[in-house]
């Protein structure tokens, strides 16, 4: 391991001038605005852990770049004692150029959390506490694992003098180790590099912006909360604050047919990936109409914004998340092609076609409105023109319509209301028909002898009185006659085998 401590003489009556002052001169840059040249910072005033404690015990501190700052590669040179890495105000160096990956970094990669400096760079000399209650769940070679109840993990890295193990429950304020620079046998400064890793919607496990979660937390140290910055930090050299890709849409692309008759309306989004700096937010985040900008389009829907402004983006969304423009276009009431483009525009900030893009050309919806039926011709809009309708004042009566039997509606037009009684169907000819009944003698009756004969259900009792008197009177007469005719038969045969 490598040490850069100065003499204690020196530091140690900076660090106290230094703390007699820390509670009235406390201030901070705004999150995103990194040292010049460093990278690509994020603008992200979100607070991923409320209530933490801060992760060095004693004030003062100072959040700062210890790669860009004195006595660092990339610094102006000097030691890394120089009392300006040890003045206010703060700045962030979270995606500060690296390369890790770092999905919520402008570029994709980035420095993963922030550097602070103890009140002095006297190594192994300043504790390092616990942010939260938790468990230790790993150390490495030059780092401590924090894993608090909910899943959010605080790295600590370059400590000395651990004094913990993997498993242990610690409690917030529990000492964890020293403020010193151990970094494998790599050469560092005396610093403190802190992380913070949380879950995020639509991302994943990332390495989370720590900075105004540290501002607020020193805040409580110190006894006194200060207000933010009055505005934004400019955008980075080395980044566009505004750009977007193109991630997917409902409506048809522009080489596709989109056709709609006129007075007709479609439902639709477009969705964009935030890939600039600058975070998206509803009411603040359009997509507007281009070629020209912010001209009245005739396809805007009722639920446009204005004629020229499309939708607002349906949430907040983070550098590196993806959005959604959701809208309503509406087909011209005369036919033809109408070509829309868009363009994604800021408020406070500009167009991003200014700036990252996309040109203001990129994204379009082209609508081809067709003629529709006038109202006076399809009154009743099932279908079918007026002339052909029957009734052109009830969608449910029309050609083509399923027609009930026996309503007395002509529901299909087809001039009569369709009728209940069914053919019987044709025998099928592979099977031999039965054999007709015997004919009656002349004189019988050709009546049937009962409504309910065969598989007739009808119950016990149905029908009494004359009728079923009659109906077996007939069954006996029809019996005596075929008996009759059998014995003549037998008789003629008979007197033939004797002749």
């Amino acid at each position: 391991m490598t040490r850069t401590a100065p003499t204690l003489l020196a530091p140690t009556l900076a660090a106290l001038v230094l703390a007699s002052s820390a509670h009235a001169q406390f201030t901070y840059l705004a999150p995103g605005d990194l040292t010049p040249g460093s990278g690509s910072g994020r603008f992200d005033e979100r607070v991923y852990a409320p209530g933490m404690a801060f992760p060095i015990r004693d004030a003062p501190a100072y959040a700062n770049s210890q790669v860009w700052g004195h006595g660092g590669g990339s610094g102006p040179g000097g030691s890394q004692c120089d009392e300006e890495n040890f003045s206010y105000p703060w700045r962030d160096n979270y995606c500060e150029s690296r390369s890790w990956d770092m999905p919520l970094c402008p570029t994709g990669n980035g420095h993963q959390g922030q550097d602070i400096r103890a009140s002095s760079c006297m190594a192994g000399v300043h504790p390092a506490i616990a942010v939260v209650d938790g468990r230790i769940t790993n150390i490495g070679s030059y780092s401590v694992y924090l894993t608090a109840a909910d899943g959010t993990r605080y790295d600590y890295l370059h400590m000395s003098g651990v004094r913990v193990s993997v498993g242990d429950s610690v409690s917030r304020g529990d000492i964890l180790g020293m403020v010193d620079n151990e970094f494998g046998g790599t050469p560092t400064t005396v610093h403190l590099h802190f992380n913070i890793r949380q879950t995020v919607a639509d991302v994943g496990t990332v390495y989370v912006p720590t900075y105004m979660s540290l501002v607020r937390a020193y805040e409580t140290l110190v006894g006194g909360s200060v207000p933010p910055p009055p505005t934004p930090p400019p955008p980075p050299s080395s980044g566009p604050r505004l750009r977007a890709e193109y991630v997917n849409q409902t409506f048809p692309l522009s080489e596709d047919t989109f056709s709609l008759p006129g007075g007709a309306e479609q439902y639709g989004y477009i969705e964009l990936r935030n890939t600039g700096s600058e975070t998206w937010r509803p009411g603040v985040t359009f997509l507007a109409t281009t070629e020209p900008r912010d001209g009245a389009s005739p396809i805007a829907g009722p639920d446009w914004i204005s004629p020229s402004r499309a939708a607002t983006i349906d949430r907040e969304v983070a550098p590196g998340a993806t959005g959604r423009f959701a809208f309503t276009v509406r087909s011209p009431d005369v036919p033809g092609d109408y070509p829309q483009f868009f363009g994604p525009f800021h408020e406070g900030i500009g167009w991003f076609g200014d700036d990252g893009g996309p040109p203001d050309r990129w994204i379009e919806v082209r609508v081809t409105a067709t003629p529709a039926l006038p109202v006076d011709d399809d009154a009743d809009r099932d279908g079918s023109p007026a002339d052909r309708d029957c009734d052109d004042t009830n969608p449910a009566l029309h050609p083509g319509a399923s027609d009930t039997c026996g309503d007395g509606i002509d529901q299909d037009c087809s001039g009569a209301d369709a009728p209940c009684d069914t053919p019987p169907p044709a025998p099928d000819a592979s099977v031999t028909p039965p054999a007709p009944p015997p004919t009656p003698p002349p004189g019988a009756s050709t009546r049937p002898l009962d409504d309910d004969s065969g598989c007739s259900c009808r119950a016990a009792g149905a029908r009494t009185g004359a009728h079923s008197t009659h109906a077996a009177l007939a069954s006996l007469v029809l019996a005596a006659v075929l008996l009759a005719r059998r014995v003549r038969r037998r008789g003629a045969t008979r007197r033939s085998g004797s002749a």
